[in-house]
């Protein structure tokens, strides 16, 4: 099958779009965990930088996850 046949543009656009919503998402919400349990425990700003880097390894995982997800479709 040729590149067209594989969505061109499109699919390109939307994988590039899941890919920023993943690693902007769960870094967020990892920064944001990490602000709560600062504020619950005083450790200001160690959880905060835990839940950042937490929510930036989930965020990774979650791009690799796109990326086979994407391959596979391609291959089959």
């Amino acid at each position: 099958m040729n590149e067209e046949g594989k969505g061109g543009p499109l699919r390109a656009l939307a994988m590039a779009s899941s890919i920023s919503v993943e690693m902007a998402a769960t870094t967020v919400i990892g920064f944001m965990i990490g602000r709560w349990a600062d504020g619950k425990f005083h450790t200001d700003p160690w959880l905060m930088l835990l839940g950042l880097v937490l929510g930036m390894a989930g965020g990774m995982w979650g791009v690799i996850r796109i990326l086979e997800t994407f391959r596979k479709k391609d291959e089959g």
